[in-house]
């Protein structure tokens, strides 16, 4: 093997030239071989669509179970969907050099905290329906001003009661029944690491050790703006993490071992060791993609939620682009007391609209999946596209006003506070 090495070395001394011709020759032969195969498995798929179709002619078949179940080809998931379209290298070239710049910020912080104001949470209340294993001291922000009308925590049941508290980008801590949720959580200053990837708008209205200790938590994805590494090692195996799947392997090399790893339509029951109270999480299609890196795209699923307890249930969206799939959802597990769905991210529609829906879209799930009661998160923590970083929830008024929604069912709440519902 040494001998092996020396010889290799001394070829190498000798043989530079050819070296950066057998480089660039080999980079130009992965290329190929990845755009081969994206476009072998683009073909397969529309076949399959096609296929699954055709299935939905036998009326012995749930045609969920052939249109709008998970597809795997060659160990990548692809969009069962004919509303997708893969984005090619010149997509993704022509969007950076057509971009905008600067989405409207402005260079005023005093600015931007009138138009994005951070409210802290209500941890009195949320306290007062947790279970008392579940509750932790807070600094006392439920006799605020945004609180004023609220309830004494104290008077409320938590079997009739649902709160959710948006923490920024599709993070939201959510109870129900007595059961603490987090969904998709972030908690970092950027996406990626400390010093790499979007910067948050604004601060973190609280840390994840500040709110009582969820019981589950949601991930719809794995990328790095909903999937939190740093949040996971924090939580560690005491909370239950229900995941797509394929992405039970990254949580395992990372020593959590706690995962419920669902397919879409699939169920999981979770039983609340000292009520007893039964809910069951579903995972349900969504329009998406997955990846961390290069390497891993489309190697686990994306997905979302939907909870269901005793009186009350909770959506939670995910990232998705419209698709035919959730008025199943709504005929399916309709109606759903809270819906969380992404509102941001949308622009410009000819790259965004495939993966990522705008208020217009929101406000159709809203209606598809029988939303009682909506939020709109996903919008004004990380700029990942090219929307004015108001246009959220100035179009998401303009979209409610087109569908005849109510104020106030769908609402794009503010950083931080806690919002109060009755099931």
């Amino acid at each position: 093997m040494s001998r092996a090495f020396r010889l290799g070395l001394a070829w190498l001394r000798t043989s530079r030239q050819s070296v950066s011709i057998y480089c660039v020759g080999a980079i130009a032969g992965v290329t190929v071989y990845y755009l081969y195969n994206d476009q072998r498995i683009a073909s397969r798929r529309q076949q399959l669509i096609k296929r699954r179709k055709e299935l939905q002619l036998d009326t012995t078949k749930s045609h969920e179970q052939y249109r709008f179940s998970s597809l795997n080809i060659g160990g990548r998931f692809v969009n069962p969907f004919d509303t997708w379209r893969d984005k090619t290298l010149w997509d993704f070239v022509r969007w950076l050099c057509t971009r905008t710049s600067g989405n409207g910020l402005p260079k005023d912080m005093d600015e931007l905290d009138r138009t994005l104001p951070v409210v802290t949470p209500h941890f009195a209340l949320l306290n007062a329906l947790s279970r008392s294993a579940n509750v932790r001291p807070h600094g006392g922000a439920g006799d605020s001003v945004e609180y004023a009308e609220y309830p004494d925590p104290s008077e409320l049941d938590p079997r009739s009661t649902v709160t959710a508290t948006w923490l920024g980008q599709s993070t939201c801590f959510v109870q129900m029944d007595g059961l603490n949720i987090l969904t998709d959580p972030i908690f970092k200053r950027r996406t990626v690491f400390s010093w790499l990837g979007p910067e948050r708008l604004r601060p973190v209205p609280c840390q994840l050790e500040d709110l009582p200790r969820p019981d589950i938590v949601l991930v719809s994805h794995n990328h790095f703006d909903h999937l939190d590494s740093d949040v996971v090692r924090q939580l560690g195996n005491t909370v239950t993490w229900y995941v797509p799947l394929g992405l039970r392997g990254w949580f395992a090399r990372r020593g959590i071992y706690k995962v419920k790893e669902l397919d879409w339509w699939q169920e999981s029951e979770y039983t609340d060791a000292d009520t007893g109270r039964n809910f069951r999480i579903i995972s349900t299609p969504a329009q998406h993609w997955s990846g961390r890196n290069g390497l891993d795209s489309n190697s686990s699923l994306w997905t979302g939620f939907l909870v269901k307890g005793a009186n009350s249930s909770v959506f939670h969206c995910g990232d998705t682009g419209y698709c035919p799939a959730f008025k199943e959802i709504g005929a399916k597990y309709g109606p759903v007391s809270l819906a969380i769905l992404p509102i941001g991210s949308y622009e410009p529609r000819w790259y965004m609209c495939h993966q990522h829906i705008d208020p217009d879209d929101a406000v159709r799930i809203h209606q598809d999946v029988q939303a009682r009661n909506s939020i709109g998160v996903h919008w004004g923590t990380f700029m990942m596209s090219d929307e004015h970083y108001l246009a959220p929830p100035r179009d998401l008024a303009t979209a409610c006003a087109k569908y005849g929604v109510l104020d106030g069912l769908f609402v794009a709440p503010q950083f931080g506070k806690t919002r109060l519902y009755f099931s």
